[in-house]
Parts: structure tokens; C-alpha cells; sequence
């Protein structure tokens, strides 16, 4: 991983750029472990360093970039076989911005990019996990102001989603019980966007604020996924120097939908199930001074879990944690 650091940070000082900003953090995610479900195999660690730089002078070129390593360390709990399947993943980011169309009260702040993520995990194996995929992404982030403290807003992506995956994962009509080759697949889709929102700023200089979030993924030969939700927080201004910003994600409406296909048998073919979560927690920030900034996350997130065949489980609930450093040059 540090490594894959080095040349990152390498690439971007070699072509004469000037690095506006750096980030060095971590992610972690725990799971309660409740009964026989053993939820905290899925603990992860994610380690990241981020940053925003300018690669031509006199433009409002803006690149910003990513890259962060999992490591599914919830597996070491895991005995025999299970343990094998211990996940790492790499994931990288990189989006341009820059472009602004103004009309009035209304802009427009386009924003494109990619993600590539690529797993590492075991080929001797049918378990279903996906080895790569590149995922491109378009954000048409738009705001009105409607009176000089209250503003409409729409941000978010949206874009394809190209994977590489194994058969057994996907089962097209190609598909042979236990082959363990894989496949290209170019339907998949994948979007998340805060379709209407309005952010109310009050005398104080705090912000209120409020969305409908509309999240869509397809993935060819597998399964849907359709989430609507209610997001709402707070932009606390604790001190000049603290930021506190709580908020809340509640589901009113999450639907995973197993593919239709007369050709196949399954659990989940052409069956549906309730994926309902809420979220509850803050994000902040502390500057230490105009150029050094801590960042963070916090939040507790409860998930139903139940099967095709409407079989409930125990709700799986984990906690996030979110600590990082922020460079300004």
C-alpha cells in the first residue's frame, strides 16, 4: 500500500503541478456481532490519502484525487475455510472541475471523473466478490438562490459501471454451475443523487438543511437496487476554529430485486426484499490554523436484514469512524 502512495503523490509532483491541498486518514467500520450472524467479520480498516491540486496556472481547473486501501480484518475472527475469504481492495478517484455556468440565481457546476476499485480475493473460490470494476461518473451539481439565505440544490453522480466478475456471481445465460471463469459485463449503472434539497442559512451564519436522495444501482445478470430517502443535518459553527455538522439518513424506501430469468433457478430470482437503513451522526472539523485542518466522521447506522424468501434476521447495526489531516499549500 505504501507503495502505491509513493507513485501516486510521484505522478502529480512530476508534471509541475501545485498541490492546493493534502489529506492523510483513515476509515474504519465495526459491526455488532449478534448471535450466529457474526456481523463484525465484515470490520474493515480503510486507510486513504486525498488532495485537490491545479494543473494549470490561470485556469479554474480543479483535480481532485483519491486513494484508499480496505482491509477486511473482521476475517481473522473467521475459522477454517471462512477465513480464507478476507478481502482487501484498492480504490482509486480522480474528478475534474472547474467549468461554472451562472444565470441569474441559477448555477451550474459540472463535475466528471472515474472510481476503479480492484479486490483481491480468493480465484480457487465460487464466493461471489467482484475482482474490478470502473465506475464513471458525472455530476451535474446545480443551485438556485431563492432569497439571499435560502438556496435549492441538486448534487450528486450518475454514470455506467463496467465489472469484471466471476460467472457464479452473475449467472448469464452463458453460465455453467460451478465455473469459475470470469466476465466482462457493460449494463451495470450506478447513481446516487440529493435530487431536491434546500439549505436555510440563519443569523448566526449556521445552515439547515434538508434533501430527498435517490440512489440506483443495476447490475446486469444479478440484481436492482432502488433507495429513496430523507436526509436532513445541521452546519454548526461551535467556535472559529470548530465545525460540527449533524445529520440523519432515514430510508423511506430500499428495495434490492433479484434478476428475472426463466433460465435460472434461485433464492432471489425475481424475488425482492426490504433493505431499509437509518444513519444517525456528525461529521467536524478543528483548524489548527489557515493551512492545517482535523477532519472526522462519526455515525451509527442500523440496516434490516432480511432474506428473499422473507426470513429476518437481527438488524445489523455498526458504528463509523472517520480521523484525518488536512494540508493546505
Amino acid at each position: 500500500m505504501s507503495k502505491k502512495i509513493i507513485l501516486l503523490l510521484a505522478s502529480i509532483l512530476s508534471v509541475g503541478t501545485f498541490a492546493a491541498t493534502i489529506e492523510i486518514g483513515f476509515e474504519n467500520e465495526q459491526y455488532d456481532d449478534k448471535g450466529t450472524n457474526n456481523y463484525n467479520r465484515s470490520d474493515v480498516f480503510m486507510p486513504y490519502i486525498s488532495g485537490s491540486f491545479n494543473p494549470l496556472d490561470g485556469t479554474k481547473l480543479k483535480i481532485d484525487f483519491k486513494y484508499m486501501y480496505q482491509d477486511q480484518y473482521g476475517k481473522e475472527r473467521a475459522e477454517g475455510t471462512n477465513a480464507r475469504f478476507k478481502t482487501q481492495r484498492d480504490r482509486f478517484e480522480m474528478f475534474a472541475s472547474g467549468y461554472s455556468y451562472k444565470n441569474g440565481d441559477f448555477a451550474f457546476n459540472p463535475k466528471v471523473g472515474f472510481r476503479y476499485e480492484q479486490w483481491s480475493i480468493n480465484d480457487n473460490s465460487s464466493s461471489s466478490q467482484t475482482k474490478r470494476n470502473l465506475s464513471l461518473r458525472f455530476f451535474p451539481d446545480m443551485n438556485y438562490k431563492i432569497t439571499s439565505t435560502t438556496n435549492l440544490y441538486l448534487s450528486g453522480f450518475t454514470g455506467p459501471l463496467f465489472t469484471e466478475t466471476k460467472q457464479e456471481s452473475r449467472k448469464d445465460s452463458g453460465y455453467k454451475k460451478g465455473d469459475l471463469e470470469t466476465n466482462y459485463y457493460y449494463g451495470d449503472w450506478y447513481q446516487e443523487v440529493q435530487l431536491i434539497g434546500v439549505r436555510q442559512t440563519l443569523p448566526n451564519k449556521d445552515s439547515i438543511w434538508a434533501s430527498l436522495y435517490n440512489e440506483y444501482k443495476y447490475l446486469e445478470h444479478s440484481a436492482e437496487y432502488m433507495r429513496w430517502q430523507l436526509r436532513g443535518g445541521y452546519n454548526w459553527g461551535a467556535t472559529d476554529k470548530l465545525a460540527i455538522n449533524p445529520f440523519i439518513r432515514y430510508d423511506l424506501h430500499y428495495e434490492e430485486k433479484g434478476k428475472e430469468s426463466s433460465s435460472l433457478s434461485g433464492s432471489n430470482n425475481g424475488k425482492t426484499r426490504d433493505k431499509d437503513e437509518t444513519r444517525i451522526g456528525t461529521t467536524f472539523s478543528y483548524k489548527f490554523d489557515p493551512t492545517l485542518t482535523l477532519v472526522g466522521e462519526v455515525y451509527w447506522q442500523s440496516a434490516k436484514n432480511i432474506s428473499f424468501d422473507g426470513k429476518k434476521s437481527d438488524d445489523k447495526d455498526r458504528m463509523f469512524y472517520k480521523l484525518g489531516l488536512r494540508k493546505a499549500f
